[in-house]
């Protein structure tokens, strides 16, 4: 497969298909790009959804692999961490602290979260002593339902602030979108 380019207004990256084992091969990088952190495909099939002032992008799909988008520590992998706790609704969320932040707009993304999965690859509390290292495309779980939608929430957060206390500090959905290479609604990640 040919990798699609990613463009945000300050960092060129390749998105590349995360394959269906997980991590186990390496994305292919340019001479230019061997400085900037390679971006995997969170959910292969999934349905870029959505809608302006959301807290992240969703991306639609029923019970699909999800993967680590950039390499980082786990800050947790657990039930929690969503304020979807309807009937049918998955309880499962992922936090990673990105091992290298990436540029957007002035500011750094530092983290990303997932939540909404149905199945977690490992769990892990979020006041653990020893916390799991994932790499890009690693398997994090399998997505799930939120508000009745099956779906996958991703998240990237600023700065270092993961308290999601300030709207400054979340990237929306079209920013998140934008970050990942510009995206549309509608667009399915291969």
């Amino acid at each position: 497969m040919t990798p699609r380019p990613l463009v945000s207004s300050s960092l060129l990256v390749l998105l590349t298909v995360a394959p269906a084992l997980g991590a186990e091969e390496a994305p292919p990088r340019s001479a230019a790009l061997a400085n900037a952190p390679a971006l995997r495909n969170p959910m292969p099939g999934g349905l870029l959804a959505g809608y302006a002032g959301d807290t992240g992008l969703d991306i639609g799909g029923t019970s699909l692999p999800v993967y680590a988008v950039a390499a980082g520590t786990l800050e947790y992998s657990e039930p929690g961490h969503t304020r979807w706790r309807g009937k049918g609704d998955t309880p499962n969320s992922v936090r990673v602290r990105l091992d290298r932040p990436i540029p957007f707009r002035g500011r750094s993304i530092t983290h990303m979260y997932y939540t909404h999965l149905s199945k977690l690859e490992r769990v892990q509390a979020e006041d653990a002593k020893d916390k799991a290292h994932v790499e890009a495309g690693e398997r994090l779980g399998v997505s799930g339902v939120g508000n009745g939608v099956p779906h996958l929430h991703l998240g990237l957060l600023l700065d270092g602030r993961v308290e999601q206390d300030s709207w400054e500090f979340i990237l929306r959905e079209g920013e998140v979108r934008a970050a990942l290479g510009g995206y549309k609604n509608g667009e399915r990640l291969r």
